[in-house]
């Protein structure tokens, strides 16, 4: 997100307020600017001068404060700056909370002022750095020590006593509300939210868990030399950031929720985070924490960090398609759940399916991205696919070049979007066709669903359903996620195989026209 020139609010108000905060008899503030990051929350840098007081001098200060739309799940910013207090207190390396304020009438919204911390945050940046290589096992190692910290704050506590408690049977029914909301069947979600529902783990005494603890939400920044370090400077974690998710729950949720591979960003193959493989985070945190990790705990909560992330993503849409807000990186946000839902496949189903080769080889679902649409007669040439393509190699390729650093970030975004318009025009409608066929001939060969063993007559269609062409594909995926979130294909594993393959070829399908590098990189590629 690019800094702006003014922020939404009265500088003289905020100083005013910092002043008494502050106890100082004035303080000058210089110009906000809008920092980099913060999907949902605004974050403005500048610096005060403070006349005397108990910050006399100039302080750089960030304040947190709500964006214009937001998710539900997530804390106010009172209560995130007595979580971020809370952390201060424990020792845990986060940023000084300085000052909280309720009252809308100082800048329009609640917020909270912090010191401003130095470094990087941006979670490509760290994860693709040369400079950074070295100290990366030692970074992991780093923050799974910060993680087994934040864990020793632990309920009952006053000062948190507004915290929601969430176990793994809560983030379910949570995550079964959001999905019976929501317009658009997701197969693959329900088919995972089962697998959690018959999968759960012992539960643990409650521990605070940032919710948001990855790569992405923390800082890292050149270090000074030292005698410690022989003279030489290297990187170090300067902070945690973005507590707006914090609740008590389960010791393991932060666990699974960092080794989830939505954020690993460059290094899909170093499972901790994008920073190291799992050993050096694991050995961070058990040795700090005390206890030992059990993978099949781990498995769970990153099974569940991957059903939360998508549904996330999903609600980052709704932003957009039911909040009003205009901002393309919110959207294009809305369109990674497939890539979750990938990760899920590759994380629960075991069976090799010959028309889907796993890991390595060539998945086809209807027409590859980047293909040719059908010459219409009725239509002007080149076709708007080929327009869209050619539009996006002359934005990365000539425009990108000319513009300042700090906009690169919104002409990728853009690029993006062109490339998703472009695919989906050269696709058409025949891989939602194939998948349609496929739904079809599934019903066709397995009855209601429940138990079939093999091919039964046609079932009596249902409200809307019928044979392939006779209606829209929407009632057949509906169906088709109602019968996975009870479960009916489990008691066959005939069944069971045929439905997973189909929701192969739907989530493949998905990310050929809105991903087709993440399908790559997965193993998926051309």
């Amino acid at each position: 997100m690019a800094a702006t020139a003014s922020p939404p609010f009265d500088r003289a108000a905020l100083g005013r307020f910092l002043a008494a905060a502050g106890e100082a008899e004035r303080v000058a503030i210089s110009q906000p600017a809008l920092l980099a990051g913060g999907a949902i929350r605004e974050n403005w840098g500048f610096e005060a001068a403070f006349a005397d007081g108990r910050l006399a001098g100039r302080q750089p200060l960030v304040l947190r404060t709500d964006g214009s739309t937001g998710i539900a799940s997530s804390l106010g910013r009172v209560e995130e700056f007595a979580v971020l207090r809370a952390a201060w207190a424990a020792g845990v390396r986060v940023s000084e909370p300085l000052f909280a304020c309720a009252d809308p009438e100082v800048i329009g919204r609640p917020f909270f002022v912090m010191r401003r911390l130095g470094g990087t945050a941006q979670g490509r940046d760290i994860t693709a750095d040369p400079a950074l290589e070295p100290v990366l096992p030692d970074l992991a190692a780093r923050l799974g020590r910060e993680l087994a910290l934040i864990q020793t704050i632990r309920p009952p506590r006053r000062d948190l006593a507004f915290l929601p408690y969430l176990d793994a049977p809560a983030h379910i029914t949570a995550f079964r509300a959001y999905l019976d909301r929501h317009e658009q069947p997701r197969p693959v979600l329900e088919w995972s939210v089962r697998w959690l529902e018959t999968h759960l783990p012992e539960r643990l005494p409650p521990v605070l868990c940032h919710r948001d603890f990855r790569t992405g939400n923390y800082m890292v920044a050149p270090t000074l030399p030292s005698p410690a370090s022989g003279g030489g400077s290297g990187w170090g974690l300067t902070g945690i950031l973005d507590w707006e998710f914090a609740g008590w729950g389960d010791p393991d949720e932060d666990i699974g929720w960092f080794c989830c591979k939505g954020w690993r960003f460059a290094r899909l193959d170093r499972e901790a985070g994008g920073i190291a493989d799992r050993a050096a985070f694991y050995e961070g945190y058990e040795s700090a924490a005390g206890r030992r990790l059990d993978p099949a705990r781990v498995r769970f909560w990153e099974v569940l960090a991957n059903i939360r992330w998508a549904v996330i993503a999903l609600q980052q849409a709704d932003r957009v398609l039911l909040g009003g807000a205009r901002d393309l990186a919110t959207a294009i946000i809305g369109r990674r759940a497939a890539e979750c839902e990938l990760e899920l496949l590759m994380l629960l189903d075991d069976d090799p399916h010959p028309s889907l080769p796993r890991k390595r080889g060539r998945v086809r679902v209807g027409v590859a991205g980047g293909t040719p649409s059908v010459r219409n007669p009725a239509r002007e040439q080149p076709s708007g696919a080929a327009l869209a393509a050619l539009g996006g190699d002359w934005l990365i390729g000539e425009l990108l070049p000319m513009v300042p650093a700090e906009h690169h970030r919104e002409l990728r975004l853009l690029a993006t979007a062109i490339g998703i318009a472009e695919r989906e025009a050269a696709a058409g409608d025949a891989p939602i066709r194939e998948i349609e066929e496929r739904l079809a001939a599934f019903y066709r060969c397995g009855g209601d669903g429940a138990s079939g063993t093999g091919p039964h007559p046609d079932p009596p269609p249902q409200a809307g359903e019928g044979r392939v062409g006779a209606s829209p594909p929407g009632p057949l995926f509906s169906r088709f996620a109602r019968d996975l979130r009870a479960g009916a294909f489990e008691a066959c594993g005939v069944r069971a195989r045929a439905a997973r393959a189909i929701l192969w070829c739907i989530t493949i399908m998905k990310l050929r026209e809105g991903n087709p590098s993440f399908l790559a990189a997965n193993g998926f590629g051309e």
